[in-house]
């Protein structure tokens, strides 16, 4: 088994996203974006990489402001 692949997940669908958000409600925890830290704003889309656990969220207007660029597969 190769160690060195990390399985990183992309939630950027509205109804997904607020699935894994409501996920994270009931076990205490709260997603803030992670670029702006506004609390008040709704999580647009959330990177969650499965092998630490770790997550980077946004919020739907610096969502916006990323820029568009190509998938990379």
């Amino acid at each position: 088994m190769d160690t060195s692949l990390v399985e990183i997940e992309l939630i950027e669908d509205a109804s997904k996203v607020a699935a894994y958000t409501a996920e994270l409600r009931s076990k205490g925890e709260t997603l803030v974006c992670q670029r702006c830290h506004d609390a008040t704003e709704m999580i647009a889309g959330v990177l969650v990489i499965d092998l630490t656990g770790e997550r980077w969220a946004l919020c739907g207007p610096c969502w916006r402001e990323l820029p568009e660029a190509p998938h990379v597969i």
